[in-house]
């Protein structure tokens, strides 16, 4: 289990780590990052998230090979001194921020303004995964959007003004629908029952192998193999 989801962490960000420059700045590090390393759908992905689930998604393993190929672990002072940081985990960090502001600052500002009232709806709506543990791919989906739709209706009827009036699951990637989920269940795995949608969303991608990407007013499940568990998994 562990081992599929890191392969699913890699998968995100596919870039070719053979040789890297030594940039001396921050800015040198994001310039080499978005053009060498990621590619326009990985951007896209970074365009399309939240900069803490960005900034998380690339620390580790992605960020492993910016440390060690930037020389963050070595030489490279003049790196960690542009990041105000002497930890090359640290400065790791200082520099996926600054991809993401990049990233941003190039995009459309109408659409990063849709994408900020999306990262905000997804913080506002909380679901329950609760039961969710052997569900077919199809029963997961429908029944985060039955609670959805139910959530903005009460908010709506509350008077409470939201910057987006619906929000519409959609899949990616081709999933055989009819395959089963892993979810969290049983005691000690923590509040399943009052979770906000973005976690539950970052909890059931890591375990079923999807990632999520924001098209306002849509939020797509993308994901990376057509059937993760043909058989409900038995734990």
């Amino acid at each position: 289990m562990k081992t599929a989801q890191i392969a699913f962490i890699m998968f995100v960000f596919s870039a070719a780590m053979a040789v890297a420059q030594k940039p001396q700045t921050v800015d040198e590090a994001v310039q080499v990052l978005r053009t060498k390393w990621l590619k326009p759908h990985d951007i896209d992905w970074v365009l399309r998230n939240p900069k803490e689930k960005v900034v998380w998604t690339l620390y580790r393993p992605f960020g492993t090979g910016v440390r060690n190929e930037f020389g963050l672990w070595g030489d490279n002072e003049a790196l960690r001194t542009s990041c105000g940081k002497e930890n090359p985990e640290e400065c790791s960090v200082v520099i996926f921020n600054r991809v993401w502001d990049s990233v941003r600052a190039d995009a459309d500002p109408a659409l990063v303004r849709q994408l900020d009232c999306q990262f905000q709806l997804v913080q506002t709506i909380h679901v329950s995964i609760k039961g969710f543990h052997g569900m077919t791919t199809s029963e997961m989906v429908k029944h985060l959007q039955s609670q959805i739709d139910a959530q903005l209706a009460i908010l709506a009827a509350s008077g409470t003004k939201t910057c987006q009036a619906s929000l519409a699951l959609d899949v990616a990637g081709k999933p055989d629908m009819h395959c089963f989920v892993v979810a969290p269940h049983g005691k000690g795995v923590g509040d399943i029952d009052n979770m906000p949608l973005d976690k539950a969303l970052s909890v059931m991608g890591l375990q079923n192998m999807f990632r999520t990407v924001h098209y306002p007013p849509k939020l797509t499940l993308e994901f990376i193999r057509a059937c993760q568990f043909p058989q409900p998994f038995p734990f």
